[in-house]
């Protein structure tokens, strides 16, 4: 943990209207503001300025706004040495990007022919760019390239700028913005999970699959995690109308990578309780900051607990694949139930015997040649969704984005957020401003997995989440 460190808030161009310079006050946050419209030169001083507030020791963290005309300035050759070296630095500190939803997905207005009535604050509020270049805004590109001497075509840049995008959209934690709030309401949510030390938050509906199994296995993480970092770690549980909201909290200012690799140590460690004690005793005896009594107690109450988890873990899978033969039964009565939807039903549930599945329930893709009707093949993956979800039910869209989830993200806290995000989507408590930051994840992922899931599919998918906040 550092000590005596300085609150600082580096702002990458103007953000917002006042509610996020207000947030970073209220949390004891000194603020530095750099425009990126600006030389190479001023740049390197950004660069500079983030390198200096490291060596001091500084507990900086950094919001900032691409815009479009940003984006296509950070493409000229003089910004080559200096984007690298800025990219470096804000992978090393805690940050957020934003980004205009269009660009994301390769849409410019350099293209488009602006009425003079028509008013873009939203994609770039430079007014006096704006005035300089209206003249020829029905093609910027030519013009762009003709300003600057380059030496290549529209398309190249345009790919250029493109491939960009999705390098930013990778590497750097980036959300997409279709107006100012939300900037302001992402990056309030930035500001003060920091301050507070949140660690991870995962939604959990009502009647889904092991939710009660999984409380107590956040619990128990939350016990392992105090032991092994001598810390505290601290869970709160908020009610909406249609699940729990379970946060976990740290005094200690750790890296959300340092987060990951310790739910899977754990995760590791508990299934190991099971399956090889004498390995998982080895682990806590390579543990210097624990005494041999201490390890030995925490070796028996873990052997102990995993036993009874997996247990109860095991028992609601069972009791689940009952209410979905009985579901089955009473909805479906022209199929029985035989060898061949006993066999579907149980191989579409995750397994009871991998305490990995308990955060992330989901069900499986079935790829098996199975002689039932399609029709009822989608009638029973309807019942079983249910069951593994609880009260939430998905659309096809949702089912889709799950599974592109599921297929692609591998971080633990990556995978949870865009899976809260498709539960608070569909929860009716949801305020509309988590709704909006929920639609920022999940438009932003698709972003990412673009070039994988294909125009057609990003589309409709992308569509769809805009028709869900009404854009």
């Amino acid at each position: 943990m550092k000590k005596n460190m300085t609150k600082k808030a580096l702002l990458l161009d103007s953000v917002d209207r006042g509610t996020i310079q207000t947030v970073l006050q209220t949390n004891g946050y000194y603020r530095h503001t750099k425009l990126l419209k600006s030389s190479p030169k001023n740049w390197e001083s950004i660069c500079d300025l983030i390198e200096s507030e490291n060596a001091s020791n500084n507990d900086l963290i950094i919001i900032g706004k691409l815009t479009e005309h940003t984006l296509f300035r950070m493409c000229l050759p003089d910004y080559e040495v200096v984007v690298e070296r800025l990219i470096k630095l804000l992978q090393e500190n805690k940050h957020i990007l934003f980004i205009f939803k269009d660009n994301m997905f390769g849409t410019y207005t350099h293209f488009i022919n602006i009425d003079k009535e028509i008013d873009l604050p939203q994609i770039d509020d430079d007014l006096e760019f704006k005035v300089k270049y209206k003249s020829y805004y029905i093609n910027y590109v030519s013009s762009w390239i003709e300003e600057n001497e380059l030496d290549c075509s529209e398309d190249e840049y345009v790919e250029n700028v493109n491939n960009l995008v999705t390098r930013l959209n990778v590497e750097l934690k980036v959300l997409p913005y279709e107006k100012l709030i939300d900037i302001e309401i992402s990056g309030q949510n930035f500001i003060e999970n920091i301050a507070e030390g949140m660690l991870f938050r995962v939604y959990i509906p009502n009647e889904r699959i092991w939710s009660n199994e999984f409380t107590k296995f956040i619990n128990l993480f939350r016990d392992y995690s105090s032991a092994f970092s001598n810390e505290e770690f601290k869970i709160s549980q908020n009610k909406t109308d249609f699940g729990i909201v379970c946060s976990v909290y740290s005094n200690i200012n750790l890296p959300p990578e340092k987060v990951n690799d310790l739910y899977k140590d754990f995760t590791h460690f508990m299934e190991l309780c099971i399956s090889n004690p004498v390995e998982a005793e080895r682990i806590l005896a390579d543990l210097d900051n624990i005494d041999e009594a201490k390890r030995k107690n925490i070796l028996t109450k873990y052997i102990k607990e995993s036993q009874r988890l997996i247990l109860d873990i095991q028992q609601e899978r069972e009791l689940k694949i009952l209410n979905i033969k009985h579901r089955f039964q009473n909805e479906i009565k022209e199929v029985e139930i035989n060898e061949v939807v006993e066999k579907y039903i149980r191989d579409s549930l995750p397994s009871g015997k991998e305490f990995s599945n308990v955060s992330s329930p989901t069900q499986i893709i079935q790829n098996q040649s199975i002689y039932i009707n399609s029709q009822i093949i989608e009638k029973l993956d309807g019942i079983v969704s249910k069951e593994i979800n609880g009260n939430i039910n998905f659309t096809n869209e949702e089912v889709q984005l799950e599974k592109l989830i599921e297929r692609y993200v591998s971080d633990f806290n990556e995978k949870t957020e865009l899976k809260n995000g498709l539960f608070e989507l569909k929860d009716s408590s949801s305020s509309k401003e988590t709704k909006r930051a929920s639609w920022q994840k999940l438009y932003g992922f698709l972003g990412k997995v673009a070039d994988k899931v294909g125009d057609v599919g990003v589309s409709l998918l992308t569509k769809y989440l805009e028709q869900q906040i009404g854009t």
